[in-house]
Order: C-alpha cells, then sequence, then structure tokens
C-alpha cells in the first residue's frame, strides 16, 4: 500500500539516474547526507551549487526542506492543488515534494513509489485541459472556474502550469493554462516569448494549442530535458534558478535585485562577460514590453547532461503585465525598478566588466528588431485602455533606452 506523502519521513535523492543521498525530515526541519559512493564519483561537484559534495551532514531548522529542494516545488495554483489534495499546509514542503517525486525541473529529485504513476500520454485535442489538470492532481477540487484568493500578488503566479507528455513525441512539455480572471494569458506569453526570439535572445520554443473544448493552452518546449537517439530516451539537464543559487527560499524572488543574481551568475559561469551581457539583455527586453515578473526563479542556468559547460539558459515565462496594471521591474537595477535610461545599463555593465561599446551594440541591435517586431504584442487580445497603456510604456521606454 502506498505511503502518504504526508508520512514520509525519508526521501532517495537521486542526480540524473545516480543515487546522490538522502534527504530527511526531522523534528526541527529537516537534514541531507550525501551516499559515499556518490562521494566517491568525479562527474558532479554535487546536487547544487549551494549544497556542494561533503560528508558532514547539511542541516536545515524551523522549515522542513532545503532553500534548493523548495525551488524545484510547482508555483501557483497547481501548489494550491497539490496541497489541498494532501490536506496540509503550504509550508509542510517535506510533504509537497515527496508528492511529486521525480515530475521536477532538472536532474535532481526524489524517486517515490508515486514518480512510476506517468499518466498515459493524451492527445492534447481529445482531453478538456482543466479536467485533465484536475486528473493528474489526483483528486483536487480545482476547476477552471475557481477563484483562490490572495494568488493575484503578481499575474504569473495566477496561471496554472505542469508537465505533460504527448503521445508519440520526442520532447517533453510544460503545458501553462489560463487563470480565470485571465482568460488571454496564455497567449500573452506566447506573442512576448515569440518577439523575443525575433529580438534574437535565446528563447523556450512556445506555441498555442487547444482542448476538445477550444480552450487555449500554451506548450512549452522543456530545455532541461531532450531525447537522446543513441541512448533511446531522454537526457535531464541540471537546471538552476537565482533563487536557489543564492540559496534563497522561492518567497524571497521579488526580494533579490537584478544586481544580486549577475553577482551570484559571474562567479559561475566560465563566460562571465557573455553571461552578463545575455542577462543586461533580457533585462532590456523585459523592460520595454512592460514585463512586471522578471524576478529571481525567472532566470536559471542550466548544465547539459554530461557536460560541465554552466551557461544562462533559455528565457522564459517573459509577459506583458503592463495591460493587467503593473508596470515596475520586478527586479531592481541599481534601486531603479522603473525609468530606467540607456547610461542606468551601461554603466550597469562597466561594473561588470562590460565595456561600453559591447553594451552600446546590444542596445542598438535590440532595438532595431525591437522596432520592426514590437506590433507582434497586439496579437494579445486587449481592450483599448489597454492598447493604450501599451503605446505609452513602450514609446516611453524605447526612448529612455534609445538616449
Amino acid at each position: 500500500m502506498m505511503k502518504e506523502a504526508k508520512n514520509i519521513d525519508e526521501l532517495r535523492i537521486f542526480k540524473n539516474d545516480t543515487p546522490a543521498g538522502t534527504l530527511k525530515r526531522t523534528k526541527n526541519g529537516c537534514e541531507f547526507i550525501y551516499d559515499e559512493e556518490f562521494l566517491q564519483q568525479s562527474f558532479s561537484p554535487g546536487i547544487s551549487f549551494c549544497m556542494p559534495k561533503t560528508r558532514r551532514k547539511y542541516s536545515n531548522n524551523g522549515i522542513n526542506l532545503f532553500p534548493f529542494f523548495a525551488g524545484l516545488l510547482p508555483e501557483g495554483l497547481r501548489l494550491k492543488a497539490i496541497t489541498k489534495n494532501l490536506k496540509t499546509s503550504e509550508d509542510d514542503l517535506f510533504s509537497i515534494f515527496a508528492d511529486i517525486g521525480s515530475h521536477v525541473i532538472g536532474d535532481v529529485y526524489a524517486k517515490t513509489e508515486s514518480a512510476a504513476n506517468e499518466a498515459a500520454p493524451p492527445k492534447l485535442s481529445k482531453i478538456n485541459f482543466y479536467d485533465y489538470f484536475q486528473k493528474i492532481i489526483s483528486g483536487s477540487e480545482l476547476h477552471k472556474d475557481e477563484s483562490i484568493a490572495g494568488v493575484q500578488e503578481k499575474i504569473s503566479a495566477s496561471m496554472i502550469s505542469f508537465p505533460i507528455n504527448i503521445a508519440r513525441q520526442h520532447s517533453k512539455y510544460i503545458l501553462k493554462l489560463n487563470p480565470a480572471d485571465k482568460t488571454n494569458l496564455v497567449i500573452n506569453e506566447h506573442y512576448c516569448m515569440e518577439l523575443a526570439r525575433k529580438c534574437g535572445i535565446d528563447s523556450a520554443s512556445t506555441r498555442l494549442v487547444k482542448d476538445k473544448d477550444g480552450n487555449f493552452g500554451l506548450l512549452v518546449t522543456r530545455f532541461d530535458r531532450s531525447w537522446s537517439s543513441k541512448e533511446n530516451h531522454f537526457l535531464m539537464h541540471h537546471q538552476e534558478d537565482a533563487c536557489q543559487l543564492l540559496n534563497k527560499y522561492p518567497a524571497e524572488k521579488y526580494r533579490i535585485s537584478f544586481n544580486e543574481v549577475v553577482q551570484a551568475i559571474k562567479k559561475r559561469v566560465p563566460a562571465a562577460r557573455v553571461a552578463t551581457l545575455k542577462l543586461l539583455q533580457l533585462y532590456a527586453f523585459s523592460y520595454l514590453i512592460g514585463n512586471g515578473d522578471l524576478h529571481a526563479k525567472n532566470i536559471s542556468l542550466l548544465i547539459k547532461s554530461g557536460s560541465r559547460i554552466v551557461e544562462i539558459s533559455p528565457a522564459y515565462d517573459l509577459i506583458c503585465t503592463r495591460i493587467y496594471g503593473d508596470h515596475k521591474m520586478a527586479m531592481k537595477l541599481d534601486g531603479h525598478d522603473d525609468n530606467i535610461k540607456r547610461k542606468n545599463l551601461i554603466e550597469f555593465g562597466k561594473r561588470f566588466d562590460i565595456p561600453e561599446v559591447a553594451c552600446e551594440s546590444m542596445l542598438d541591435k535590440l532595438l532595431k528588431r525591437f522596432k520592426e517586431n514590437f506590433e507582434m504584442l497586439y496579437k494579445i487580445p486587449m481592450t483599448g485602455s489597454n492598447q493604450k497603456l501599451l503605446d505609452h510604456i513602450m514609446e516611453k521606454r524605447l526612448k529612455d533606452l534609445s538616449q
């Protein structure tokens, strides 16, 4: 008989297919200890940057999951649905992690009994997305028209997002669904992501899909998984967001500055200047489209399977929040979350060893491509007043970054 997640006190942690250690629930929090065999292997420095290999025991008091593992948990409505189904509280992070098992981002996961219960790959046109979500949550009472109080702190937190397999596909996906009060949010994200790619930003692949009842969903190709025809299975790539990198809990994602994120990433990547310039490009693009949700969990590092090269992951979760009334940047740059000028980005870059000419060139190319393609944003259904808000912010911010 399968043990309830609330009653699980010990989890075996794997990195890719290799046992890495044991995570235990304790009276005061949790602890983690590496397996001796894993310590002897040279292919990995550890399960995360903030938890490198050591023979000593990692202990965490007060919260029953380390920040790195907490960063693997879903957010928004999916988290609320899982919590409701488990009949536990949102601060019981250990139980939530025990429940989702291997259904996480990256290559570090807990192998549990429930992890083997993969739903059969569906044909998207044959299912109702919201019914399917309810099914995989195993008994959750969440429905499309349900409104959960308190989740509207930030726009993206209201979106439903979960991994999905698709029949006869050699890719893995995340399926995103609209919340009840933002019926065009997935369309918003799709066209923001499309625009990012046209502006030269390496971004996750997205496509809009419909279910049997005409509901839109956003199918995002996972870049932390890739099919190996040689090995005939999916490779798992290590992904670590800036919150995890800084050993911070997800709840702190809006309190972390862009300066802190860039400083932390600069220490980890071999091509620090290239990485910093990519981050500045992403920040500038988010500023142009009125994306007030570029927070610390929306920037990640990626290490591909079999490699030790640390790089910036493709961009993801890009949306225009201005049309919903949210226009200030989630991460402050040198204390600024609005009215950011070209000189601010250039001076920031200089402090991180980016030559002024390189920053100028990046901004010129970005602005040129943005001006050529920005009308793509008007494919997002919006009211006339919201279009005026978008017009105003793009005009102003193009000027801000042009002089």
